[in-house]
């Protein structure tokens, strides 16, 4: 009893340190830690860690093989990779068939009769986390972890017989064996040439987002309801929310300004058009007011540049007449 309530007390423990921790990608985590060592975290926090931590416990704990099985896109995306000359693990069977235990091998052997190496331990079964007998043949379900291979090896190596009867093999391999011909093996071929060169485009275009990547972005949503204000003056006036986001790790003040059209700019509660303060991993949301004694319709570009005039960002909407 003290065994099975110490299991789970360590795979609930396990659970909260990796599905529990999710939630750090979607909060501020100094700020969250923080909350939780004075008692201070939000209900709202709370409750979608006790959703991971749950999740984690029940999928890994008790639902591992329908996991694996129905879940898990990796045995999916092997199978979509994979030719006759990839590298999976696979049972070698024109050296393990006809299976027999070690001391009737012996003896049928010794009468010149022939014996697999294999002893039908089920040692190849028993570690697989989601029971496959990879001597029956490929399983789409098999994540290729290779655990039945160390174990086969094992047992190999025990009886004094050669490893690899269970090993990472090509399937034409594996009929060049049945045909007792030299295997052979072919790194460079079609799919491995598209496959290396699909991954150096993913990794350049990763690159090229990486070096043109911003500290900040901005961004312009225009009023719909109403969408353009006639005033007693004749003037027009449209209303926007323009929205700034500070992804590094310092504050910065922006001051917001618009191009493209002779307007006038007024921001809501900020009547001296100050420059807008972001915290550090955070966003400021104003409301922006273009005014025109002139009307008529045309692109507006609105920029925020930060104080040390280095970051400048601009975004562009449409002001309309009617």
């Amino acid at each position: 009893m003290f065994q099975i309530a110490a299991k789970h007390s360590a795979w609930i423990l396990i659970s909260l340190a990796t599905g529990g921790t999710l939630i750090f990608y979607f909060t501020d985590a100094p700020d969250l830690l923080r909350g939780f060592a004075h008692g201070e975290a939000s209900p709202n926090a709370l409750m979608w860690i006790a959703v991971f931590t749950g999740t984690t416990y029940g999928l890994a704990g008790f639902a591992r093989d329908q996991v694996c099985k129905f879940m898990c896109p990796w045995p999916r995306l092997q199978g979509a990779i994979w030719d006759p000359e990839a590298f999976t693990v696979n049972y070698r069977d024109y050296r393990g068939e006809q299976r027999t235990s070690a001391k009737k091998a012996a003896e049928l052997r010794s009468h010149g009769e022939k014996a697999g190496d294999c002893v039908d331990c089920g040692q190849c079964v028993v570690v697989c986390p989601i029971g496959i007998d990879i001597r029956e043949g490929p399983n789409f379900s098999c994540i290729n972890c290779g655990l039945c291979v160390d174990a086969c090896d094992g047992v190999m190596c025990r009886l004094d017989r050669p490893r690899g009867l269970i090993d990472y093999e090509s399937w034409n391999n594996i009929e060049r064996g049945r045909r007792n011909e030299a295997p052979v093996f072919r790194l460079v071929r079609p799919k491995t040439v598209g496959l290396a060169a699909a991954c150096l485009a993913l990794a350049g275009a990763i690159a090229v987002l990486f070096a043109t990547m911003t500290n900040a972005s901005l961004s312009v949503q225009h009023d719909r309801d109403p969408l353009v204000i006639r005033l007693s003056d004749g003037s027009v006036r449209n209303a926007y929310t323009v929205k700034i986001l500070n992804k590094s790790s310092t504050a910065h003040s922006y001051r917001l300004s618009v191009s493209g059209i002779d307007a006038r700019m007024a921001i809501i509660g900020n009547e001296s058009q100050g420059p807008i303060l972001v915290e550090p991993d955070g966003s400021e949301s104003v409301r922006v007011t273009l005014t025109a004694m002139k009307p008529g319709e045309g692109d507006v570009v609105f920029t925020a540049s930060d104080e040390t005039g280095l970051t400048v960002l601009s975004a562009r909407d449409r002001f309309v007449e009617r």
